[in-house]
This record gives structure tokens, C-alpha cells and sequence, in this order.
């Protein structure tokens, strides 16, 4: 895990070993007809407006509550909680579901509901796998963004409908490019001290930034190598970012 090349940055290093357990992750990041069933079609926030777009403008604080929302219809128990004492989901209210983008975020583990991938996850799924049995690639699938990625010089600076361009090695669609996705770690300015047993890093206060990844359609290509790291406030629903879903394995029947 981490970037070795010549474009990589301080917060790429030190690259090391991180041993992932078994997950499941969505083949594209969430689309826009994906959220508005959840959270309804008077709640799509994105800029670029198409039903096999990826969903964006949507804030680390509105995944959780969608992440939530997801679990419980689709029967599983949600993973975001507004209270330590896992009482309350984060999210939800006797009306329904709302996105109140403020407040503490607590996460229960192994409830089995859906969830943002941990970075070493989301990294582990652009690179195609263990890198033993990885082609190495600069991008999700490719060492030619072109191929795999809509990035400044071929989005059209707009987000485009998921699944377009050749998937990985994992048959995984979009992780360079197209739009931001947010991971569960809290962000950290290296690798030093990281976990290596493939968990989110999430040992800070609340409230700090969370890592986004992948790149987007505004991104230079360099942003796009499946190394690259970014941040953003928990609550910034910043434009050309979204989001992909994981599941624990034990989850899927």
C-alpha cells in the first residue's frame, strides 16, 4: 500500500504491507437512480443529473446515512450510530431518513450492514488485488488513464454514466476517475503508525477529515494512480465526489 513512483507524495509514504481480510465492494460507485430509491427523487443532490451517473455533492455524514437507510431495507443492521452506546442510527428519525450533515459518528463493528470501504480496502480493490497477483497498474486497470478513467482530458469535465471504459482485474468499474469516493478512515498526513491488518484508521477526534479517493472528472491524471490521497471534511458536500458501498462477507447469502 502507498506510491513509490515519481509523482508520489509525502502522505503516499512510507509503502507497506497491509494484510486485507475478505470484503465484499460495489462494482460501481452509488448512482443516482441507487440514491434517489433509498433516499428519494426530491434528494439527489448531483450536479450532473442522469440515473446511471454516479451520485455526488454528497458529503462523507450523507453516506453513512444512506449506508444506514440501505441496511434497513434491505434487512440488515445498520453500522452508523449517533450515540456510543449503539442506540440511535445515525440518520434515522420517527418520519424516516434525514440528512442532517453535523453531529458525532459512531461505528459499530461486525453488524453486518453496509458501510464505506476502509482505504486499505479501497486501495487493495483499484490495484486488482494482492500484488502478487496484480498487473501493477498506475490506474484502476491500466497504465493508460484513457482506458479505464474520465478525467480532465476526456470527461468533458462532467461526470459520465458508470461502467463505460474497461473494468480491472476485479471486474471493478470507475476507481480512477469520474467522481471521488469516500473511504471510512480519518485522515492522517502518512502511512506511519497505519494499521496493517487492512481496518479503517479512525483514531482521532470527531469531526476531523476523512479520505477521499480515486480522482474525479475535474482530476489531473496524476490524482487518479491508485495511491493518490485526498481529503475532505466530514460534512463538505463537495462537488465530484460519491461513494462506493462494502459489505463484510458474512453478509452476502
Amino acid at each position: 500500500m502507498g506510491g513509490s513512483d515519481s509523482e508520489a507524495t509525502d502522505d503516499e509514504k512510507p509503502v507497506h504491507t497491509v494484510r486485507v481480510p475478505s470484503f465484499f465492494i460495489g462494482r460501481y460507485p452509488v448512482t443516482q437512480a441507487e440514491w434517489k430509491a433509498v433516499m428519494g427523487a426530491e434528494n439527489n443532490p448531483s450536479s450532473f443529473q442522469g440515473e446511471r451517473r454516479p451520485v455526488e455533492q454528497v458529503s462523507w455524514l450523507d453516506a453513512a446515512v444512506f449506508c444506514n437507510a440501505l441496511s434497513r431495507i434491505s434487512g440488515k443492521d445498520p453500522c452508523y450510530f449517533a450515540d456510543p452506546g449503539f442506540k440511535k442510527p445515525f440518520g434515522e428519525t420517527a418520519k424516516g431518513w434525514e440528512l442532517p450533515n453535523k453531529g458525532a459518528v459512531y461505528f459499530k463493528k461486525g453488524v453486518g450492514g453496509y458501510r464505506l470501504p476502509g482505504e486499505a480496502e479501497w486501495e487493495y480493490a483499484a490495484r486488482g488485488g494482492p500484488y502478487w497477483e496484480s498487473e501493477g497498474y498506475r490506474y484502476a486497470g491500466s497504465d493508460l488513464l484513457k482506458q479505464v478513467g474520465w478525467y480532465e482530458e476526456n470527461s468533458g469535465n462532467q461526470t459520465r454514466e458508470v461502467g463505460l471504459l474497461l473494468p480491472n482485474a476485479l471486474g471493478l468499474c470507475d476507481m480512477s476517475g469520474n467522481v471521488w469516493e469516500w473511504c471510512e478512515d480519518q485522515w492522517h498526513g502518512d502511512y506511519k503508525k497505519a494499521p496493517d491488518d487492512g481496518s479503517a484508521w479512525v483514531n482521532l477526534e470527531q469531526g476531523v477529515y476523512r479520505v477521499i479517493r480515486g480522482g474525479g472528472c475535474f482530476s489531473k491524471a496524476q490524482n487518479c494512480r491508485v495511491s493518490y490521497r485526498y481529503r475532505g471534511g466530514p460534512g463538505d458536500r463537495i462537488g465530484n465526489v460519491g461513494f462506493r458501498l462494502a459489505l463484510p462477507p458474512q453478509s452476502v447469502g
